[in-house]
């Protein structure tokens, strides 16, 4: 197996900022509920028979999650295996989307902040994850031997 690639290192940095991200975001919704509670009620009548979310247990879900994740497949990505990189973009790219759907809902200004730098940390990991040289890297870790006599 070859040495592991600035590219490999350099995404599983990236994937440490998103997840201090992820935990970040997590105590914000814990600290700033009722400001979560008011953004999402500005769009929904008071009269309506809609129940508000309860939204510190699915951050606190979400970041169990995640979490688990990462810490599964980094090491994976690490010894090289092509699918702990498919899959890590997978879960990059399920963030992104689910970080640009969060912001429809014209969430407290924190948020917004967190969620543009989790939109740039996403972008550049699956750079990363894709570039020429992690593609060596997991592919050269699983190349058939050499058969020829």
């Amino acid at each position: 197996m070859t040495a592991q690639p600035t590219s490999v290192r350099r995404a599983v940095q990236l994937l440490l900022v998103l997840l201090g991200l992820a935990v970040l975001v997590a105590v914000l919704t814990v600290v700033l509920r009722d400001d979560l509670l008011d953004s999402w009620s500005a769009g929904h009548p008071v009269d309506a028979d809609i129940e508000q979310p309860a939204f510190v247990p699915v951050a606190v879900v979400l970041l169990i999650v995640f979490v688990g994740l990462v810490a599964t497949l980094v090491p994976f990505l690490r010894g090289g295996a092509n699918w702990a990189r498919h899959s890590l973009a997978l879960v990059v790219l399920m963030a992104a989307i689910a970080t640009l759907a969060g912001l429809r809902t014209e969430p407290p200004l924190p948020f917004v902040l967190a969620a543009v730098v989790s939109i740039v940390v996403d972008a550049a990991l699956l750079y990363l994850l894709w570039s020429p040289e992690t593609s060596r890297f997991v592919r050269g870790s699983r190349a058939p031997a050499d058969t020829h006599v």
